[in-house]
């Protein structure tokens, strides 16, 4: 059975108790035991154990994923409770139903001792008083000296029941051979009884069992006399000759086995130099590598420590390094030069722009510097009339390579180039007096963009930078185009 805890999680149940088996009994000799198993994340388990008979419910807290038992025969029902580390139930499993009988011993109350085998060799009737056995119980006549099993071929007056409370009072036997028997009873649990001597009187008859043991010691009879009889011929004939070739094999055998001791002891001498040698070398390597290994590791900390130590007076003595990382900002006026859709909604085709640009150049020559830039400009275009106010918001990302050509000290003409995006947005409000539309609209478009730009940059000191010129971008639109271009100036500062 299966029991959810959360959607992640699981945990599987089951009984042991060899109940799946046949019925479990009650008895000292046979422990009762609920076993499940589970993942990690249970903590804790509670076994909620009812009987069905009284109705009375107990229950039992384990860490385990199992639990000993010691119950009276009756009818029972379980289930397992899981408890997370918090101590909240995570999950509980359904009711399971099993039954403990009870076990017991049998009792031979009264049996007949000297019975009669019938002429034609059928079945003979005991008459018994046996008690505490069941359906499944074994009803066996055993002779010892005749090395015979012979089952019960019929159960009389026998009840229904599990439990071993029942009781029997006739049996039958078929063929039967004379002889003194014993009747043994053996119940499912596996306890069993012995009773007196039976005595069996009648013409004998040879069961197969009997036929195999005659039979076998007939053979052995023979073939100890073939032995015998032959053992003597040898003796007489090659008495001495044995005796000699004996010897000589006992000393052989001796001496072989002298040799094989000394030469193994010899190999074992051997190999315990040979492995005495191998651990003192495999020592003296380990502590070689050992050595080697902090050598290394107090080089290697050294090194660092001087290439640490030179960095440092290396740039005590140049001094800070500039990066050529450069952040600057201003203003600029925006032209639309040429456009397909907003020329005809928008009264001013000038408009200022906001100027944000990160620019940095890590390839330096002595006359050029090489790198990229990526730019920011922001502007708006407005449309009023008597029925609405319309705005148009033009913000330009672009990413540019950049490369300045040295003129003079400090100052540098710059040519770049690269792509981008145009987030256009369009707002139109109504006025009151326009009553055919009062509802606002707002409309967000992204087009790409290519991007050119020609200025002059200015580093007149160190940390401070100056740069004039014009940005020009091409968008495209899909259904028009639209080309802008941006005259601007910017101050910054130089890391």
């Amino acid at each position: 059975m299966e029991i959810k805890i959360h959607p992640l999680s699981r945990l599987v149940f089951g009984i042991i108790l060899l109940v799946l088996a046949f019925p479990l009994f009650a008895d000292d000799s046979f422990p009762q035991k609920i076993e499940w198993k589970s993942n990690a994340n249970a903590l804790e388990y509670k076994v909620e154990l009812q009987n069905l008979s009284t109705g009375k419910t107990q229950s039992i807290t384990t860490e385990k994923t199992s639990t000993e038992l010691s119950l009276p025969p009756a009818r029972y029902r379980y289930r397992v409770h899981a408890y997370d580390f918090l101590g909240k139930e995570a999950g509980v499993s359904s009711w399971t139903n099993f039954e403990v009988f009870k076990a017991s011993k049998p009792k031979i109350n009264k049996i007949e001792r000297k019975l009669q085998v019938p002429k034609d060799g059928g079945s003979i009737g005991i008459s018994v008083d046996i008690a505490d056995v069941n359906k499944n119980s074994k009803f066996e006549l055993v002779n010892e000296s005749l090395n015979g099993i012979i089952s019960a071929s019929d159960k009389m007056n026998m009840g229904q029941s599990s439990s071993e409370t029942d009781s029997i009072s006739h049996l039958d036997f078929k063929n039967v051979p004379p002889g003194n028997w014993r009747l043994r009873v053996t119940n499912p649990s596996g306890l069993s009884s012995l009773s007196d001597i039976i005595v069996v009187d009648g013409e004998k008859m040879f069961t197969d069992v009997e036929v195999a043991l005659i039979r076998d010691e007939a053979v052995n009879e023979a073939v100890k006399e073939t032995e015998e009889k032959l053992r003597k011929e040898m003796n007489e004939k090659l008495s001495s000759e044995i005796e000699k070739a004996i010897a000589e094999h006992d000393l052989k055998k001796e001496r072989a086995e002298a040799d094989r001791i000394e030469a193994e002891k010899r190999a074992e001498e051997e190999r315990l130099e040979a492995e005495r040698k191998a651990e003192e070398e495999a020592r003296l390597a380990e502590i070689a590598r050992i050595e080697e290994e902090k050598r290394a590791k107090e080089e290697a900390k050294r090194a660092k420590k001087e290439e640490k130590l030179r960095r440092k007076l290396e740039r005590k003595k140049l001094g800070y390094q500039w990066k050529d990382f450069i952040i600057e900002g201003g203003a600029g006026v925006t032209n639309r030069l040429y456009d397909d859709s907003f020329k005809e909604a928008y009264d001013e085709p000038l408009a200022t722009a906001l100027n944000i640009r990160a620019m940095y150049l890590p390839k330096k020559t002595t006359s050029a510097k090489f790198g990229m830039e990526v730019c920011y400009f922001g502007q708006k275009f407005t449309h009023e009339t008597n029925f609405l106010n319309a705005e148009l918001i033009s913000n330009v990302f672009d990413a540019k390579i950049v490369w300045q050509q040295n003129l003079m000290p400090a100052i540098y003409l710059q040519l770049k180039g690269g792509a981008g995006i145009n987030m256009l947005k369009k707002s139109i409000s109504y006025s009151s007096s326009y009553t055919a539309r009062t509802a606002s609209e707002d409309t967000t478009y992204f087009y790409p963009l290519v991007a050119g730009n020609l200025s002059i940059f200015c580093n007149p000191l160190k940390f401070l930078v100056f740069e004039a010129g014009a940005d020009f971008s091409h968008v495209f639109g899909g259904s028009f185009t639209l080309g802008m271009l941006t005259p601007y100036a910017c101050a910054g500062i130089r890391f």
